[in-house]
């Protein structure tokens, strides 16, 4: 009977992981980056997945992310970061500033992280929450009410795979080619970046605190 229930828990996981697979299309593969997008309801940005290998280690992939100093530098089109409070090692509240194209706002964000680590493969995910009631809200920006996404960092042999998942409503009103390419350039270019920064020898030479 266990046999039977173990077999059923691994038929039904199987099943579900291709459905939501299948709702991914890729958008882009270049340069050893791939991004995914899929439609989302009540939302007019795609989700996205970018994946990337990079020849690394995973305490310097961890490093490089949580560095807010450079986020303007990582994640395209930041203008303005500031970490608001960090709670501890694993958990973190983050504001971010998106700018976008004439005539479009910029939009702000508060991200809210936490960091966990699988003791047996060491696979790091950061879930990603938007707290958009955190802080007030500020003239002349939007918002970003509705927001999720993690990064997932899988250690291989001699390098790191990195994915990079995110679900966002911007609000407000925008063009269509707009919202098409910021659900491909964002991940693509971010990862990109990640790619190049990981290279510093400060994180070259970071390692897990925890």
């Amino acid at each position: 009977m266990v046999k039977w229930y173990r077999l059923l828990v691994v038929v039904s996981f199987l099943f579900s992981t291709s459905v939501y697979a299948d709702n991914w299309q890729l958008a882009k593969e270049e340069g050893g980056i791939q991004v995914f997008t899929k439609n989302t309801s009540g939302s007019s940005l795609k989700a996205f997945k970018g994946v990337i290998s990079i020849p690394t280690h995973l305490g310097a992939i961890l490093a490089t992310i949580n560095d807010t100093s450079i986020y303007s530098r990582l994640f395209h089109n930041t203008k303005q970061t500031k970490e608001l409070k960090r709670v501890s090692k694993i958990e973190s509240y983050r504001y971010m500033v998106t700018g976008l194209p004439w005539p479009a706002k910029s939009r702000d964000s508060v991200i809210h992280s936490v960091l966990r680590q699988d003791k047996k493969t060491k696979v790091i995910q950061i879930t990603l929450n938007g707290v958009p009631n955190y802080i007030p809200v500020k003239p002349n920006l939007i918002r970003i009410q509705k927001m999720s996404g993690r990064w997932l960092l899988v250690p291989q042999k001699d390098s790191v795979k990195v994915i990079y998942e995110m679900s966002v409503d911007p609000g407000g009103s925008l063009p269509t080619w707009l919202v098409n390419s910021m659900s491909v350039d964002l991940p693509f270019i971010t990862l990109s970046n990640l790619r190049n920064l990981v290279k510093q020898e400060k994180y070259q030479k970071a390692k897990l605190s925890f």
